[in-house]
Parts: C-alpha cells; sequence; structure tokens
C-alpha cells in the first residue's frame, strides 16, 4: 500500500514547495492537479526523481461554472471542449509517468443537472467513452470519482459509480472511493467497497470535517475493514482541505492554510498506524 497525497488542497503554494514538503513529510507519492497550462511537466517528473516522490495520478481540472470543462454539459460544443481538454489531461499524466487521472464526469460543483432526467448521465458516459482511446494509448486509469450530492448532480454513491464505469464499458475506467463523500452519502464505511471492489483504483481519504484523519467522527475502523474485505492494496490519496468559507477555493488564506501541513502530517501518522 501506497500513501499519497493530493496537490491542491495546498491552494496557492508554489507546485515545487509543495512537492519537497511532501517528500520530507514521508510520502510515497503525490496527486497533482491537471492544470495543464500551469506545469511544466518535464520539470516536475524531474524533481520528483530527484525527490523519489512518485507522482501517482493527477486528479481532473474541472470546476463549475467552466462550462467548457463539463463532461456532462447540455451543449455538444462545451463537452467537445471538456473532451479535448481531459485529452490534454491524460497526455500530461503520462508525461509525469503516472497512472491514473481522476476524472469527475460533471464539473465540480455543478449540483444541479442541465438536461431532464438522465441526459446529464448520458452526456457525461459518452463524453468519457470519447476519452477511452487516448486512455489506452497512452495507458492512463480514468479513475470515475463518486462526490457527495453539493458538489455533483450525478454520480453520489459507490452504486452510481458502479454503474457508471459499467456503462462505459471499458478496461482503463475505474473508480475510487472517498471517505469525505461517503460519510455523506453511504449507510456505512464497509459496504462500497464490496459495491466497486472490482472496479476500485484508488482512495482518497479526509475525515467528516474535510480535515486530519482522526478530527472528525468517520469510523476508520470500518473503512478498513471494508478495503481489506475488498482485496484493496493499492495508493490511499490524502485530500484534507483548510477551514473556512468556499469549499470550492483550496487557499483560505492564513493563518487556516499553515494547517494544510498540520493535517498533511498527522493523516500520515493515522495511515501509518492504522491502515498498514
Amino acid at each position: 500500500m501506497k500513501f499519497s497525497i493530493c496537490s491542491w488542497t495546498f491552494g496557492n503554494v508554489p507546485i515545487e514547495k509543495v512537492m519537497k514538503f511532501v517528500a520530507q513529510a514521508g510520502y510515497d507519492a503525490i496527486e497533482i492537479r491537471a492544470a495543464v497550462n500551469e506545469y511544466n511537466w518535464k520539470e516536475l517528473l524531474r524533481l520528483s526523481k530527484e525527490l523519489s516522490l512518485e507522482i501517482g495520478g493527477l486528479t481532473g481540472d474541472t470546476g463549475w461554472p467552466r462550462e467548457e470543462q463539463d463532461l456532462a454539459n447540455r451543449y455538444e460544443t462545451n463537452r467537445k471542449s471538456a473532451i479535448d481538454y481531459f485529452k490534454r489531461q491524460i497526455e500530461a499524466a503520462k508525461e509525469v509517468e503516472a497512472s491514473y487521472l481522476v476524472v469527475c464526469p460533471s464539473a465540480v460543483g455543478k449540483s444541479a443537472p442541465m438536461g431532464n432526467p438522465g441526459e446529464d448521465w448520458k452526456w457525461a458516459v459518452d463524453s468519457v467513452q470519447q476519452l477511452t482511446d487516448k486512455a489506452c494509448e497512452l495507458d492512463i486509469t480514468l479513475v470515475i470519482e463518486p462526490l457527495n450530492r453539493y458538489e455533483s448532480c450525478i454520480v453520489n454513491t459507490a452504486e452510481h459509480a458502479l454503474k457508471f464505469v459499467q456503462e462505459v464499458g471499458h478496461p482503463k475506467v475505474k473508480t475510487l472511493l472517498d471517505s469525505y463523500h461517503m460519510n455523506m452519502e453511504e449507510k456505512d464505511m464497509k459496504t462500497p467497497f464490496l459495491t466497486v471492489k472490482d472496479h476500485l483504483e484508488i482512495l482518497h481519504v479526509a475525515d467528516s470535517n474535510r480535515q486530519a484523519l482522526g478530527r472528525g467522527h468517520i469510523n476508520f475502523a470500518e473503512f478498513v475493514t471494508g478495503y481489506k474485505q475488498a482485496a484493496f492494496d493499492g495508493t490511499v490519496v490524502v485530500e484534507c482541505s483548510a477551514p473556512g468559507p468556499n469549499p470550492f477555493q483550496a487557499d483560505k488564506g492564513m493563518p487556516a492554510m499553515e494547517l494544510i501541513y498540520t493535517y498533511a502530517t498527522e493523516s500520515l501518522l493515522f495511515l501509518k498506524q492504522h491502515f498498514n
């Protein structure tokens, strides 16, 4: 089992500084936001090798109301733009020798559908299907992420994720489970693992308040039982965020952002004590 952390949670901190901290903290890997125009990907690969820090995957870059990045948009021109942008993200993942790209089928923060019942879902399935050739060509796994109902209008639970992956119907399309979203949408922390076990690629973790593991009320003993029963032995990715308003903006300003370093350190210690 490998332990990783999401770079986007560090807000506006330069990615080079984030990578150096993550490596020094003792993480095995990092998941970098796939903002393709913001980084010199060759330089990030060089730095990762210098730090002995694997770039395990990329967090898909999509956010509401940027309709041109929404794979489930009602307008075909926007969906085409989103598909083209995600293909570039797949290419970036390959460039840094990552193995996966996290894909939210509907732009993060889009909590209400745009079409008639079922239309947003069909648009998203079709869009992801149009990414599979590129993913297969470059050997990048597309990881569908279920988000809570306040952040997504279509894929919210493990059952939704299973149905979505099965409808896309491609071996390079899998899913993840996220303890923070599970806490809101699932009846318990174990059953979802049994639901998606054959399609589970990675895990995202944060506590119920999206702070460090152990600072909220999630039953991680049950979570651990779930992944053991599902025979999961992949990468666990910490995705805590600083406290404060605007959940879709990572940088909360000082002194809140100082807590990110504390959360990262505490969460890694928690993972090593309870997950291995």
